[in-house]
C-alpha cells in the first residue's frame, strides 16, 4: 500500500525520513506512492491512510484526555454520529478509561505515549508511522507500549523507526537498515540476526565419533571449534559461509553416523552486531 522511493532531503536522518513519508515534510527528491498515488502531488486523500506519532508526541498539554482526543476527531473529520463510538473503542484499546478526564500535563510519560497512539489512530489509519515510541519510557512503560504496538500491527502497517535495535527484534517482523541515505539490508529480523556478514554460527551438543572432520566435510563449513562437554557429551561451535541452512544437514549426518544428538540451534547475533557490521566505515 505504501511506498518511498528515492527520498533525499539535505542533512535528512531517520527522523526526516519518516516525516517525508508522513507527508509532513516535502522531499527534495522522490516520492511517496500510497495505492499508487504520490502523496505529494496533491493526492491529499491518501493522508487519510496514514496515522502518524511523532517523537515529540505534540500535545495540547492544558486539555484532558477527553478535550485532546474530541479536538483531533474533528480535526480527521470523523462525523459526529461516529465520533464518540470512536474514541470509546480507542480508549478501551489503549486503557486510557482512568484518566479519560485528566489533564495532559498530569500524566505519566507512558499515558502521554498512549495518548499519542490514540490521537495517531483516530480515523483508523491503515499505515501507523511511529518515531521513537518508547523514549524516556520506564522498563514497565517500555513493555506496555511494545505489547502494544505488536497488537496494533495484527490489523495494519505499522512503521518503527528507533535507534534501539533491541526494541525492534521485540515489535517488528521486518527491519530496514539505512547508511547514508541507502538501504544496505531489508529482509525479516530473524533472517538478518541468523548470519553476520554472510556468515552463520551453529552450535551442537552430540556424543559419537569422527564429528569434527565429519562436520568439516559440510559445503560452506570454515571452521568448527570443539568446546568441554560433558557427561560424554561434546559441543561444538560451527562457522559456515552462506545463507543455507545447514541444520537438516546435520541432523542427516548425525542419524546416518549414528551419533546421539542432544542439541542442535541457530547462534543469533543481535540487531546491533548486524548493524554495526553494515555501516561501519
Amino acid at each position: 500500500m505504501i511506498k518511498a522511493t528515492n527520498l533525499t532531503k539535505k542533512y535528512s536522518g531517520k527522523t526526516t525520513t519518516i516525516r517525508m513519508i508522513a507527508g509532513t515534510l516535502p522531499p527534495s527528491g522522490g516520492e511517496v506512492l500510497v495505492d499508487g498515488k504520490n502523496i505529494f502531488d496533491g493526492n491529499e486523500n491518501q493522508k487519510e491512510y496514514i496515522g502518524y506519532l511523532p517523537e515529540n508526541n505534540p500535545l495540547y498539554e492544558n486539555l484532558t484526555v477527553a478535550e485532546n482526543l474530541d479536538f483531533w476527531a474533528n480535526i480527521k473529520q470523523i462525523p459526529q454520529t461516529l465520533k464518540k463510538e470512536t474514541i470509546e473503542k480507542l480508549v478501551k484499546e489503549l486503557g486510557l478509561k482512568e484518566v479519560f478526564y485528566r489533564p495532559i500535563n498530569e500524566l505519566s510519560k507512558g499515558y502521554k505515549q498512549r495518548v499519542g497512539l490514540a490521537q495517531a489512530l483516530i480515523g483508523d489509519p491503515k499505515i501507523l508511522l511511529l518515531d521513537e515510541p518508547t523514549e524516556g519510557l520506564d522498563p514497565n512503560q517500555r513493555r506496555e507500549i511494545q505489547n502494544l504496538v505488536t497488537g496494533l500491527g495484527k490489523e495494519r502497517t505499522v512503521v518503527i523507526c528507533s535507534h534501539v535495535l533491541s526494541e525492534i527484534t521485540k515489535m517488528c517482523g521486518r527491519a530496514i537498515i539505512i547508511n547514508h541515505g541507502k538501504v544496505v539490508a531489508d529482509d525479516s529480523v530473524e533472517k538478518l540476526t541468523q548470519s553476520i556478514g554472510g556468515k552463520q554460527v551453529l552450535t551442537l551438543i552430540v556424543k559419537g565419533f569422527g564429528i569434527k572432520e565429519a562436520l568439516l566435510a559440510l559445503p560452506g563449513v570454515s571452521r568448527v571449534n570443539p568446546e568441554s562437554g560433558d557427561g560424554g557429551k561434546e559441543k561444538y561451535v560451527i562457522e559456515a559461509e552462506g545463507d543455507a541452512d545447514l541444520r537438516p544437514q546435520i541432523f542427516e549426518l548425525a542419524k546416518n553416523l549414528n551419533w546421539e544428538l542432544y542439541e542442535l540451534g541457530s547462534e543469533k547475533v543481535s540487531l546491533e552486531d548486524v548493524f554495526a557490521n553494515l555501516t561501519k566505515e
